[in-house]
C-alpha cells in the first residue's frame, strides 16, 4: 500500500500481449526497439534512462522526467519529453495512467500492476495483474477483442471510508 501524491514521485511495469518478456536491461530494451526499426535518438535514450532507473514500480509524471534530466545536466523541454513519452506509449514501452492526482503518470510496461484508489482518503492499494486475466479471457472470447490492460487505476471507497460513511451499518 503506497500513497502517490507527488507528481515527481517515483514508482515500473509487463509487455503487451504477444510481446516478449520484460527486457533485462536498458540496452536490451533499446536493442529491441532498434530491431523493430525504431531510431534511438539521444533524447529518447535519455528519457529511457530515467524511466529505467531501478525501482519495483516506478511512476513518473512528465515533469518528474524533465526534472530528473535537469538534475543530470540535460536540458530537454517538457514538450519534447511529453512527445517522447507519447512515442514510448505508442510503441508499447510505457503505459500512461491517471492516478487521480491531476496529472498522468508513465510507467514501463515491464511489470503490469494496477491500483485501487480511495476517493476520500486517497489510500492506494496495489493490485496484481492476474486479477484481470478473467476479464482478458471474456473480452477475447465474447468480443474477439484482445485488450491491452497494462496499468489501471480503479477508484472507489476503501473499507475504512465506507465504515466512516455508514456508522453502525455492517
Amino acid at each position: 500500500m503506497a500513497a502517490h501524491s507527488d507528481p515527481d514521485s517515483v514508482t515500473m511495469k509487463q509487455p503487451s500481449p504477444g510481446a516478449a518478456g520484460p527486457p533485462e536491461s536498458l540496452e536490451a530494451l533499446i536493442a529491441g526497439l532498434q530491431a523493430r526499426g525504431y531510431r534511438m535518438t539521444t533524447p529518447r535514450r535519455l528519457v529511457l534512462e530515467v524511466l529505467f532507473q531501478p525501482a519495483e514500480h516506478a511512476h513518473y509524471s512528465c515533469s518528474a522526467v524533465t526534472q530528473a534530466l535537469q538534475e543530470r545536466g540535460v536540458s530537454l523541454d517538457a514538450v519534447t519529453v511529453y512527445r517522447i513519452l507519447q512515442w514510448l506509449k505508442d510503441v508499447d514501452v510505457v503505459a500512461q495512467t491517471d492516478l487521480g492526482e491531476g496529472y498522468d503518470v508513465y510507467s514501463l510496461v515491464a511489470r503490469r500492476h494496477h491500483h485501487l484508489i480511495c476517493l476520500k482518503c486517497r489510500q492506494t492499494i496495489e493490485v496484481d495483474d492476474a486479477i484481470f486475466d478473467p476479464l482478458r479471457e471474456v473480452l477475447l472470447k465474447q468480443y474477439d477483442f484482445l485488450p491491452r490492460l497494462d496499468h489501471f487505476a480503479i477508484f472507489g471507497l476503501c473499507a475504512r471510508c465506507r465504515e466512516a460513511e455508514a456508522p453502525g451499518e455492517s
